[in-house]
């Protein structure tokens, strides 16, 4: 007899289980579980590099993004870093108030026979010693050591701008302990 109950008793419950209704706890549940893989894959760019006015980047046609660092921004007025002013230019005389002026470094930003420009050389070392301290101080660790300091520099120079200022550029990072630099271009559109 105790067989028999059995089979009655599943019997009944598939005659229950035919009414069933789709439910809506489930519903967002399966929505939630969406919405969190689009978020987890869609892939944005946290990279926050600013750009200054009147600067004409060059343009180039690699789909590359760059990593976060340290950034100098190269105009024909100054020279910035991580948005803070780190010299201007001089004017030379000869071209002065057209609009294709040229100009050139003070002899005191210089040094190393004028392959160092001091100002920056100073602020590389500054921001290279921050960088440094944050992640002696940071939790994340690389067989229990503190994460090395990276030493990328990005650029972003004026295509105006000559490739010895350049090469004084790249000079002054690579004193500093810098050693990568990559340059920022705009995107070409396709």
């Amino acid at each position: 007899m105790a067989a028999g109950r059995g089979i009655r008793s599943r019997r009944g419950r598939r005659k229950i289980n035919k009414a069933f209704e789709l439910q809506l706890t489930s519903m967002m549940d399966v929505l939630v579980i969406i919405v969190v893989f689009l978020l987890k894959s869609y892939n944005i760019s946290t990279h926050n590099f600013s750009n200054a006015s009147g600067l004409q980047l060059p343009i180039s046609g690699s789909q590359d993004n760059p990593t976060d660092s340290v950034q100098v921004i190269v105009t024909p007025e100054s020279l910035t870093l991580d948005n803070e002013r780190i010299l201007d230019f001089q004017q030379l005389a000869l071209n002065a108030g057209s609009k294709e002026a040229t100009y050139a470094f003070k002899s005191t930003d210089l040094s190393d026979g004028g392959r160092l420009i001091v100002p920056l050389h100073d602020a590389l070392i500054k921001a290279k010693e921050k960088t440094e301290l944050l992640l002696a101080k940071s939790k994340a660790r690389v067989d229990g050591k503190p994460i090395p300091f990276e030493g990328i520099l990005a650029v972003q120079a004026d295509k105006r701008i000559k490739y010895d200022t350049i090469r004084k550029i790249m000079f002054s990072a690579g004193a500093a302990g810098y050693k990568m630099v990559r340059f920022l271009a705009m995107k070409k559109e396709t």
